[in-house]
């Protein structure tokens, strides 16, 4: 371009001075007067000489700016390679029917809740990515198995906390290592016996060649320090092991799994608040004696009782130091559990049936009844899928879980009331309205008997309605 601009200019002066020089010599005029023409003619040089150099000037100006953007997208571009967003918005109308008793009225409750959740993926090499998330916490951030916020609290602001934050390493397609806060890193079923929203915490590795997959891990679930007493330091800790089979056949596929899972650390631990003043007879300072629930079973706070569910005694912990009387966790958790999903077509419909099987070899003898209750079975159908803009899904499922088959911190905060020791059906539907907009409508119909006798009479049963209105919105 610079070549160009500076011939041109050389050109037109060469133009003009040709005609001046040629008429000086044919008319004979003074060499003052064609000295006078050269001056100016020179002097138009200059100008065009500047202006060759501003254009230069500029465009070497333009060439930095076109280099200095492509570096800016070749930066953008590496940047949205590098992180992964996502979140979602969920709208829920909700109704719980709960039955207090065989004689009083139910108790009815309607309310709205939010959940938000927003999160990255973040590449740090070829092998390792780290996945951050936020989300709105259960109120007193005292629920893991609820990441909602119920709506009509005088509009205060609603707390936020990480619901994931860990490390993955898969240094080869065959394994993977996850350290952290993490979602369920065991294969399950939609089932009822694992609450969706759980987000363990520790370690795991993971192994898949073919259709064989497994997995180990071992997570905390309360970390203890009393000093001067050994025994009642001991963290609340679970190992788990899962081995399964997913095979594909066209259409169809075929998931097994056996899982073992070794809960250390609660039995005889505090699931109940209590603060108890007594005034001795005699006269003299009031004895004040509480019960703090302990860690493992919410966070060490709270004043309500959560065993939910599963089995519980009246003393002190049969361990060095504890004389306390307090509501204890009676048994120890260490179940095995099996499942089967069959994921097929039915026509040009997807179409998913299930199974689970779950049982805690470590359950005391309930004393009301005189035997362990100690197992939870689930089954259920998923027809279609709703994926899409205007697709739909439909789906039911049986679930029963007895007093210490499943483990209450676990279970799934809707079904039977967040608690053990109860069953029934849940019915599920939804449709996508829009793209990443679905509408979801869930009903359990379910029974607790929180008694602990069997619920072949059915007196024994307390009615247990759940019926929800989700708006839910990816983005």
């Amino acid at each position: 371009m610079n070549k160009v601009l500076i011939a041109g200019a050389v050109a037109l002066t060469l133009s003009l001075a040709t005609p001046v020089i040629a008429q000086t010599a044919d008319s004979g005029t003074d060499l003052a007067a064609a000295q006078a023409q050269i001056e100016a003619l020179k002097q138009q040089m200059e100008r065009l000489e500047a202006t060759v150099d501003y254009l230069k000037a500029n465009t070497t100006a333009e060439r930095k700016e076109a280099a200095k953007a492509a570096v800016d997208v070749s930066t953008l571009k590496t940047a949205s390679d590098k992180y992964t967003w996502s979140g979602d918005f969920r709208f829920r109308h909700e109704l719980i029917d709960q039955a207090v008793d065989n004689i009083s009225d139910s108790h009815t409750r309607q309310r709205d809740r939010v959940r938000v959740r927003f999160g990255v993926l973040a590449k740090v090499n070829d092998t390792v990515n780290v996945k951050l998330q936020l989300s709105t916490v259960g109120e007193g951030n005292q629920s893991a198995r609820s990441t909602n916020q119920t709506l009509g609290s005088t509009w205060d602001r609603k707390s936020v906390g990480f619901d994931q934050a860990y490390v993955e390493w898969r240094p080869d397609p065959m394994f993977d290592a996850v350290l952290g806060k993490m979602p369920i890193p065991w294969v399950t079923t939609p089932s009822y016996f694992w609450d969706k929203d759980l987000t363990p915490e520790g370690a795991v590795l993971k192994f898949t060649r073919g259709p064989l997959f497994a997995n180990a891990s071992y997570t905390s679930l309360g970390e203890r320090n009393f000093a001067g007493n050994q025994g009642a330091s001991t963290d609340a800790t679970m190992a788990e092991a899962q081995l399964g089979w997913k095979q594909s056949f066209g259409v169809n596929t075929l998931t097994l799994a056996a899982t073992y899972n070794n809960i250390n650390g609660v039995q005889n631990q505090i699931v109940k608040y209590s603060s108890t003043s007594i005034a001795p007879a005699g006269g003299g300072p009031v004895t004040t004696t509480t019960c703090t629930i302990d860690g493992a079973f919410g966070g060490g706070v709270g004043t309500g009782d959560n065993s939910f569910g599963n089995t519980t005694y009246t003393g002190p912990a049969p361990q060095v130091g504890s004389t306390t009387s307090c509501t204890r966790l009676l048994s120890d958790f260490n179940f095995w559990s099996v499942l089967l999903q069959w994921d097929t077509k039915l026509g040009s419909y997807p179409f998913t049936v299930f199974a689970d099987y779950m049982k805690n070899n470590g359950a005391e003898v309930n004393p009301k009844v005189n035997k362990t209750l100690n197992d939870a079975t689930a089954f259920g159908f998923m027809f279609n899928k709703a994926s899409g803009a205007h697709t739909w899904e439909l789906g039911a499922q049986y679930e029963q879980n007895k007093k210490d088959g499943v483990f209450g911190q676990f279970v799934d905060s809707d079904f039977a009331g967040g608690s053990t020791d109860g069953k029934g059906w849940a019915l599920k539907g939804a449709y996508v309205l829009a793209t990443n907009w679905t509408f979801n409508a869930t009903a359990f119909l379910n029974k607790l008997n929180n008694n602990g006798v069997p619920s072949t009479d059915s007196k024994h049963d307390l009615d247990y309605k759940r019926f929800q209105l989700d708006l839910n919105y990816k983005y």
